[in-house]
């Protein structure tokens, strides 16, 4: 009978463990380890041991941005599957109520998407979708309690490709 409940109870905390899954997460651990894709995950103690080796005017500005970083998850397509297109499948996948899109850009060979999710009034996560050629095919997620200025401001110094527009997205999020 005792093992009975423990499986019970082991079961329903399983069920549960996997409702709370976010979307992203999903995208994230369907690919995680399959060929043809590299999945990078930075967690905080990353960005506060970058922080504590660079004493610069930008180092502290990354260290005060690390401490509202949670994690740091990076998806990208190594090569190009055949019926596999991230872009697309993500945006099919994400659930429209939880995410707003902030700017989306087109060119000719690529389609970049930013997205937040908001909690309580605040964006807890970041979400940068590319897709075109097999180089630009890439999921970038960045959870946390995040100020899309600072972002913006850091994505520029540091010459992140796509990124340059946060700074001006997150004037419209200054609180």
């Amino acid at each position: 009978m005792k093992k009975l409940i423990l499986l019970l109870v082991a079961g329903i905390l399983g069920i549960s463990g996997l409702m709370a899954q976010s979307a992203t997460d999903k995208i994230f651990d369907k690919y995680n380890g399959k060929d043809g894709f590299t999945v990078v995950t930075m967690t905080q103690a990353m960005f506060d041991m970058i922080a504590r080796l660079d004493t610069t005017a930008q180092g502290k500005d990354m260290a005060d941005m690390a401490k509202s970083i949670e994690k740091i998850r990076i998806l990208a397509m190594d090569t190009l599957i055949p019926g596999v297109n991230l872009y697309s499948e993500v945006m099919a996948t994400l659930p429209k109520n939880q995410f707003k899109e902030l700017m989306s850009v087109k060119e000719k060979d690529a389609d970049i998407t930013f997205m937040i999710k908001e909690e309580n009034g605040k964006v807890r996560e970041l979400l940068m979708v590319v897709g075109g050629t097999k180089e630009d095919n890439a999921i970038i997620s960045i959870v946390g309690d995040i100020n899309l200025s600072k972002m913006g401001s850091m994505a520029k110094s540091m010459n992140f490709k796509g990124m340059e527009g946060l700074e001006k997205i997150g004037e419209k999020y200054k609180k």
